[in-house]
């Protein structure tokens, strides 16, 4: 248990891990031994210590999966103090780095830099996201090692869902966009990646609320961070100085609130939120127009930034918006909104994130499934395919099982145990894997990729919006819907060609489960539960 700085307390588990694997070693006796757990205080006499011999020893240490932490060193040493350099990795190649090589820094999370250890020393050192790092001794003399052990912070909560189906690279993906969304709940609020971006994102925010309210029903990290927004930026300022995002805000109160069935949530910020719908307002013109005097002012996402076809999307995340707080009260900023954009609808494009929108908003045409389902998961980033594939589920669209799996498998099979900031499907061919070295002629999918603010190491391989994956399976497979903190739940589930699942979602008022076995579905839900 731990005080946070606004007085309320937090459930953490603090975990100790020793390296998995030595992904590779120079002037370094007995490396192996790291591997070996040993008593948590240094001692004076066992045959498992580690020598760097001298200056310029190094040993690259894989801890086996993603972790929020840093590491704890119990050393003994000739020379006092001992000068080491520490490079944390999500990757081997960026554990492998320098400041700016590949575009690799410290940005948002110190990830190389050096200390120092004295004599008979437990010391502790590094706050990032990681799975490798390297470690090299900078002093001239040996220096014995009894243990490098990952130091790393996981939120607890009572409960968490469970889905367990017949398709074992479904469940891979399912778990490891769990692990993910949690990763990012950190000091008690959501942050969006655990290497950089550690702080509350408002768009961002979004697919983590619809997983974290699926996966750990509703978690004190969603509403803290709906109101953090809220309370550190004014109503007529740009959430996170992006206009789309100030409309997201409204979704996520909105969303929130329709599962929780928290009124008094929603009042307290309601009228923040009528004036955040009247700034927007304030730039449509009566003719549908509209432009914001900022640097991006149709951002929807990275992937279609500085596309002139995102203002059809930014206007349909409007409507979207419009839509959901109408469903709370009525409001003539709302009803002018819905009208007078509705024409971007209409707009042909080619980006699938855009028609996502656009459908998401009311669109309706024959040929949306098609142009969704063209050429699979191309044209996916991991923010927008949870909206993709929601999307194509309401056209109708009948691949989606197969999009999950040929996306979010391509980045497990190059060795993924979070999902990334974003991933192209075309980065994949000729590329290795993140758990190996880098090799001659084969390309570093971490370090030769990316783009935007995320080019090459400086991607996070861990980003929360990346979880809504998880959020969209019990949505349309599981067919589950939650209103009113559980007492109302809607249930459509959609088998997608799987045979078997068994599945556990938490409510605020108590569990429900459902399962498929031999063509069946069955619910159960609490009692005092409606399902429609």
């Amino acid at each position: 248990m731990v005080i946070q700085c606004d007085g309320s307390i937090r459930n953490e588990i603090r975990t100790e891990s020793v390296p998995v694997r030595i992904v590779a070693s120079e002037g370094v006796t007995g490396a192996e031994n790291l591997l070996v757990a040993k008593p948590g205080a240094v001692t004076f006499h066992s045959n498992g210590f580690t020598q760097f011999e001298k200056a310029g020893s190094w040993v690259l240490l894989d801890f086996g999966r993603e972790l929020c932490g840093g590491i704890r060193m119990l050393t003994r040493s000739a020379e006092l103090p001992s000068h080491w350099r520490l490079t944390f990795g999500e990757s081997v190649g960026e554990a492998l780095s320098s400041i700016d090589e590949k575009n690799a820094t410290n940005h948002h999370a110190m990830r190389d830099f050096d200390v120092y250890t004295p004599n008979m020393s437990d010391q502790s050192f590094g706050q990032t996201g990681f799975r490798f790092l390297r470690i090299e001794l900078l002093s001239e003399r040996f220096v014995i090692v009894q243990s490098i052990l990952a130091s790393s912070v996981l939120p607890a909560f009572d409960r968490e869902a469970t889905i367990v189906t017949n398709d074992t690279l479904l469940n891979d993906i399912l778990n490891t966009a769990a692990y993910t969304l949690k990763l990012c709940l950190q000091n008690g609020f959501v942050w969006d990646g655990i290497k950089r971006d550690r702080t509350v994102w408002c768009g961002d925010l979004h697919p983590e609320l619809r997983t974290s309210l699926y996966l750990l029903s509703a978690t004190p990290n969603m509403k803290r961070a709906i109101g953090f927004l809220a309370d550190s930026t004014k109503a007529d300022v740009w959430m996170n100085e992006i206009p789309s995002y100030s409309a997201w805000w409204v979704v996520n109160l909105c969303d929130y609130c329709e599962y929780t069935d928290d009124r008094a949530f929603f009042d307290q910020y309601s009228d923040y939120a009528r004036r955040v719908i009247a700034h927007i307002s304030a730039y449509v013109e009566d003719n549908g127009d509209f432009d914001f005097p900022v640097g991006r002012p149709y951002f929807l996402d990275w992937s279609t930034a500085d596309h002139p076809e995102a203002q059809a999307g930014v206007a349909a995340l409007f409507m979207m918006m419009a839509e959901k707080f109408l469903a709370w009260e009525d409001n003539a900023d709302c009803r002018r909104i819905l009208t007078l954009l509705a024409k971007y609808c209409e707009w042909d494009t080619s980006l699938k994130p855009v028609r996502a929108f656009q459908i998401l908003a009311g669109r309706e045409c024959a040929d949306d499934a098609a142009m969704l389902q063209q050429n699979g998961a191309g044209g996916f980033s991991t923010f927008m395919a949870y909206y993709i594939l929601t999307a194509l589920a309401k056209t109708g669209g009948t691949d989606m099982l197969d999009m999950i799996k040929s996306y979010y498998g391509a980045m497990l099979s190059c060795g993924a145990t979070s999902f990334w900031e974003d991933f192209d499907m075309d980065w994949l061919p000729g590329s290795g894997r993140i758990d190996e070295l880098p090799q001659e002629g084969v390309k570093d999918i971490h370090g030769d990729y990316g783009k935007h603010c995320y080019q090459q190491l400086r991607h996070s391989l861990c980003h929360g919006w990346s979880s809504g994956v998880y959020a969209f399976v019990v949505e349309y497979i599981l067919g589950v819907h939650v209103a009113d903190g559980g007492k109302t739940v809607t249930f459509a589930p959609h088998a997608l060609g799987l045979t078997d699942i068994d599945a556990t979602i938490p409510m605020p008022c108590g569990d429900l489960k459902v399962c498929l076995h031999d063509g069946e579905w069955r619910i159960t839900a609490p009692e005092g539960t409606v399902v429609k």
